[in-house]
């Protein structure tokens, strides 16, 4: 039975990897879905070790290590439920692990062991340029993650359907309508008119603003209200606006 706490419009989004993390009770489920969060946006918490001035070798090990610790040792318990965002959580905890990181790599030097980081590398940490930028180019990246998991669910979808080359043909009218072949190409390819095309766009248009929206509410909280989802969309929207302007 879904959980009085959901809204009723909000109960037909498939469970992600995020809220089974928050609500699953087996605990081999919680593994995997600590395994898929983990998978999922390994590369957003990367690039923004390495915008806080870590060299791009020891970010991924850093994040490697962020992603173990998350996978294995509980860390769920620290999720602050009142602002459940995986979007923060993985933020501010990147942010604790380069503290911790740059705390024993100037200890190791106190005391004569050999570093990990160069003189140099340790500077750009101690002082990174703006600590909003780096926040926004972690949600940029952040933004494609859901963006493309998005997209990536919708092509399965058209598969499934025995209509994945339809949806390859389409797909830049999500991403890049400028790139798109006119309807009156695409529809030669597939034998149907221009306005069937049309209706073709319309649909993946809706189905993918209805991926995405589960998508979104997926990095929620499982109890995030409607309006909690709208707000993070259209956060997540200007964010990758911003970064095609530059």
């Amino acid at each position: 039975m879904p959980d009085a706490a959901t809204p009723p419009h909000d109960r037909s989004f498939p469970p992600t990897a995020w809220t089974l993390l928050l609500t699953a009770r087996d605990p081999v489920t919680a593994k995997q879905a600590r395994e898929d969060v983990c998978k999922a946006y390994w590369r957003p918490v990367c690039s923004y070790l390495q915008s806080l001035g870590l060299e791009a070798g020891h970010a991924e090990d850093l994040t490697q290590n962020i992603l173990a610790h998350f996978c294995n040792d509980g860390w769920i318990e620290n999720v602050d439920r009142a602002n459940g965002r995986l979007r923060h959580f993985f933020k501010a905890t990147a942010r604790n692990a380069l503290a911790n990181h740059f705390r024993d790599a100037k200890r190791q030097k106190r005391g004569g062991e050999s570093m990990a980081l160069s003189l140099d590398e340790l500077t750009n940490v101690a002082t990174p340029q703006s600590e909003a930028a780096d926040d926004e180019c972690f949600d940029q990246h952040w933004a494609w993650t859901v963006f493309e998991r998005a997209v990536n669910e919708l092509a399965e979808t058209y598969a499934r359907r025995g209509k994945g080359e339809l949806f390859t043909a389409l797909k830049p009218a999500l991403i890049s309508p400028d790139d798109m072949q006119s309807y009156a190409q695409i529809g030669s390819q597939f034998g149907v008119g221009e306005s069937q095309i049309s209706i073709e766009v319309h649909r993946l248009r809706r189905r993918m603003a209805e991926r995405l929206r589960a998508e979104v509410a997926g990095t929620l909280d499982p109890g995030a209200t409607s309006a909690e989802i709208d707000a993070e969309m259209r956060y997540l929207v200007q964010a990758l606006a911003h970064e095609r302007r530059h």
